[in-house]
């Protein structure tokens, strides 16, 4: 008896006890305990090599401070300085940025599909519309081929007035795939439109717009649009066919046999610092090739970058353009608010050898250069600020930009003709001052109207704002 009694005491106990470990298994059903978040290993990649490299790391917050458990991008804007970027109306924006790695091969900038014009976005208070201004079309582009020009302004995007905030705007004109558009289009925001219906296609942009020579007065000019600094179409370090066009451009400028020389960075936000080191070898007096283009200075960390200088060398006159050098003493360069990083390293290296004059607007102000990491296990790239840039005598104090020695603006023209054409605005106030006709303090705006009721509010060559000179193939 005593055994059996022990027996129903037992199998009492494990019916209790399973009842306990069923109702606890319910209980945790239905009222989970919240898991930990978890560190994110992209994000321990991410802080190491911010560490290592940024230019600013001594800045970084401290370890306990941070929260390695948040998105990629949202951990990376966490890790960088005040110092880095800019402020514009009471909005930081940084110049370190992070994206995910593009699968898109078709152009560097991986734009993919592309109507081919970049525009000004305004709202017209005296029409109360709003409106694209085009500021310049690919040549070859489906705009182009539409007959779309600089200086028209698109009034209606599929029958549809221009919206009124930039994120529909951008919605409208997305090009992810070759999609077809309607566009209203006149030469006067008061004028009737006409339809010009262009599908979106891969479309290369060289950053050689144009080049030719100028008769003016008694000057043979030569006058070079150059838009960014990109070696090639892609992002392959062996991929030289645009840096091929400028080598090209050069030597046929040179056979013009120029007395003078306007380079035009107005839409130039930058690029490749070996492109810049091109341009300027091209461009500076042969008796100074082998001197200092560039200094770059680094964080003082133990890392892979030391102090590094790139010179004015020669050997980048490759390619079927040897003696390419124009041989000047002057250079005239029209510069925009959107003249930055890398283009501002030609005007910055070549002050110390030739008389650099600038017509236009103060520049952006990038004295700084990026690197891009990446790691094979993760999906994203990172572009931080790694290095200060300075000329052959040390200065980099531009980061406020570059005053221009003739103030003049786009904005004050009556009418955009093409670029290259003597009668448009920049290029024409340029030409005036090389030869004297117009001084640093008169007016550059002759009988030009003021357009007060044009309240800019987007510029589509924002999207392409590097982070700086890109440092990615020393």
């Amino acid at each position: 008896m005593i055994h059996h009694a022990n027996k129903t005491y037992a199998h009492l106990f494990v019916c209790v006890a399973g009842m306990i470990l069923l109702l606890a298994r319910c209980s945790e059903k239905e009222n989970p305990v919240p898991e930990t978040p978890e560190e994110r290993p992209e994000n321990v990649w991410i802080e190491q090599t911010m560490r290592r490299y940024y230019l600013w790391y001594d800045e970084i917050p401290a370890e306990d401070r941070l929260d390695a458990t948040k998105e990629a991008d949202e951990f990376f804007l966490s890790l960088l300085s005040p110092k880095d970027g800019k402020s514009d109306n009471n909005v930081h924006y940084y110049y370190s940025t992070i994206e995910k790695k593009s699968t898109d091969t078709k152009a560097f900038q991986g734009e993919g599909y592309s109507f081919g014009f970049e525009f000004q976005y305004y709202r017209i208070t005296s029409l109360d519309k709003y409106a694209l201004l085009v500021l310049y079309v690919l040549p070859g582009s489906p705009a182009d081929n539409e007959g779309i020009k600089r200086g028209d302004w698109i009034m209606e995007i599929d029958n549809a007035p221009v919206p009124g905030d930039a994120a529909s705007l951008l919605k409208a004109l997305d090009t992810t795939t070759p999609v077809t558009v309607s566009f209203g289009v006149a030469r006067d925001p008061r004028y009737t439109l006409t339809r010009k219906s262009v599908t979106a296609a891969a479309v290369e942009d060289n950053p050689v717009f144009l080049s030719k020579i100028i008769n003016y007065k008694d000057r043979r000019v030569g006058y070079l649009v150059y838009n960014h600094f990109t070696a090639g179409p892609t992002d392959n370090s062996d991929d030289e066919r645009f840096n091929n066009s400028l080598r090209e451009c050069f030597s046929r400028l040179k056979e013009g046999n120029p007395t003078d020389f306007i380079l035009d960075l107005r839409y130039n936000g930058g690029g490749l610092v070996l492109s810049a080191q091109l341009l300027a070898t091209m461009l500076v007096n042969p008796g100074n090739i082998g001197d200092v283009f560039c200094r770059l200075t680094y964080n003082g960390n133990s890392n892979s970058y030391g102090a590094h200088t790139m010179y004015l060398d020669e050997k980048y006159m490759k390619q079927g353009s040897p003696g390419a050098n124009l041989g000047l003493n002057t250079l005239y360069v029209i510069t925009s608010r959107r003249t930055a990083s890398a283009s501002e390293a030609v005007i910055n290296g070549l002050r110390p050898y030739m008389n650099v004059l600038t017509v236009g607007e103060q520049t952006e102000g990038k004295n700084v250069g990026s690197v891009t990491f990446d790691d094979s296990r993760y999906e994203w790239e990172l572009h931080p600020i790694v290095s200060r840039l300075s000329n052959k005598d040390g200065f980099s104090d531009y980061d406020g930009g570059f005053e221009p020695d003739f103030p003049c603006s786009d904005e004050n023209a009556d009418a955009y003709y093409e670029l290259g054409d003597e009668r448009e605005y920049m290029l024409l106030v340029a030409l005036k001052y090389m030869t004297g006709e117009i001084v640093p303090g008169t007016s550059s705006r002759s009988d030009m109207q003021t357009q007060q009721s044009l309240v800019p509010l987007y510029n589509s060559l924002d999207r392409k704002k590097s982070g700086g000179a890109r440092l990615d193939r020393l």
